[in-house]
């Protein structure tokens, strides 16, 4: 098995970091460390094609002995890009809906989405209302249903499961949330117990702990820094980078570059 490594959020035009220095920074980190996967785990830029060119440059950079990957998360989605268009294999290296064999290890690679199973409060039935109209996603164009959407997702993956040897272990990416135990429900904000419906959905955490060979799960999207959460078989990690800015500080180190290897998922 070779080394891994996966980082998610890391949000190089919101955070308004220098792109230059930022793919410097990975690459000579990815070939330092003699990594053999890099996984990006969706929301590097609020455009796919940017996210697309970042890791077309960031592959070119450090050759063809580490090979990088990356998902789509919702800021990707939300401009220059069709539901039909992210369904597709848009190049080699966008790894939604697709596994990658390594050894006695197949990592499989789903953007995700996200259901409202995670809405709690008084105002948990007003999910849609917010997405559409107040949310970043409400941007996003899709021919069905968010719990259908996520039907899909969940499809796939059990698909790849299907495809995949008994005697394989498995390591899951996803941009979106696979469980809620994480996440936070504060009681005096009701609206902040609903927002949580478009972090994930419990039936991923339902589906992957009744597979023994999923020993990983890897996932973004919601900003938290908190360790592993382990359920059953399975090993939870949040590599999201999150925000640094005015009215969100989210980062623990001071620069990008200490936030972004203190947070990644290193196999070894």
């Amino acid at each position: 098995m070779g080394k891994i490594i996966i980082s998610s959020d890391n949000h190089i035009d919101v955070n308004r970091l220098e792109r230059e220095m930022i793919l410097d920074q990975q690459a000579q980190y990815l070939i330092d460390q003699k990594v053999d996967v890099y996984l990006m785990a969706g929301d590097w830029y609020n455009y796919f094609e940017k996210t697309l060119r970042f890791a077309e440059d960031l592959q070119d950079m450090i050759g063809p002995k580490t090979i990088v990957r990356f998902l789509a998360g919702n800021h990707e989605m939300g401009h220059g890009i069709t539901f039909d268009e992210l369904e597709q294999d848009l190049s080699p290296l966008y790894f939604h809906n697709k596994s990658l064999k390594l050894g006695d290890l197949t990592l499989i690679g789903n953007n995700g989405w996200y259901d409202y199973s995670f809405a709690q409060g008084p105002q948990k039935e007003q999910v849609s209302q917010f997405k559409n109209g107040f949310y970043y996603d409400g941007l996003i164009k899709q021919p069905m249903s968010d719990f259908e959407r996520t039907t899909l997702s969940l499809n796939q993956i059990q698909q790849h499961l299907a495809a995949t040897s008994v005697d394989q272990k498995v390591l899951m990416v996803q941009h979106f949330v696979p469980h809620n135990l994480d996440l936070s429900y504060p009681a005096k904000f009701p609206k902040w117990q609903m927002i949580n419906g478009v972090m994930g959905s419990q039936r991923y955490v339902d589906l992957y702990r009744t597979d023994a060979r999923i020993q990983q799960i890897i996932y973004g999207h919601a900003h938290l820094n908190l360790p592993m959460r382990q359920i059953r078989a399975g090993k939870y990690y949040n590599v999201s980078v999150g925000y640094r800015r005015a009215k969100a500080i989210e980062w623990t180190e001071t620069t990008f570059f200490e936030n972004w290897v203190k947070k990644l998922y290193q196999n070894r």
